[in-house]
């Protein structure tokens, strides 16, 4: 009697298995993910990201993990809250301390729109350091 393979789609139970590992492992490479993020905003900008940790494991653990990662930059500022049911990424536009608009993005999207901004503010900076040194010559 040959047994043939069968395909997850017909049992709903192994179907509902094989999503919730897919969540846990992505959940673990989100993980991952925020952690490499934050080391590398830490590292390029010092004075403009703000990475708030939070103690994990027992009384005298030294051990942490990524709660938040804040970015102001001009007018724009990134927020990405990591809990251990995932994140929440959001980007504010902001004049004179008001936040005027307020969206939710994909983690994805999120760090395009980041690094975007990042390259903006570096290009506009560059641009203001050059017309500076024109004017000191």
């Amino acid at each position: 009697m040959s047994e043939e393979l069968s395909d997850p789609r017909d049992d709903p139970g192994q179907e509902l298995d094989l999503a919730a590992a897919e969540v846990r492992a992505d959940r673990a490479d989100t993980h991952a993910l925020v952690e490499a993020l934050a080391a590398r905003l830490e590292e390029a900008l010092p004075r403009v990201a703000v990475i708030k940790r939070r103690r994990v494991g027992g009384f005298r653990s030294k051990q942490t993990e990524v709660e938040r990662i804040d970015v102001s930059l001009d007018d724009q500022r990134f927020e990405l809250d990591h809990s251990r049911g995932g994140c929440q990424c959001t980007r504010h536009t902001v004049v004179r301390g008001i936040t005027l608009k307020r969206e939710e993005l994909p983690l994805t999207d999120w760090i395009r729109a980041l690094v975007a901004e990042v390259a903006r503010a570096a290009a506009v900076g560059e641009q203001a350091r050059i017309t500076l040194e024109g004017l000191l010559r």
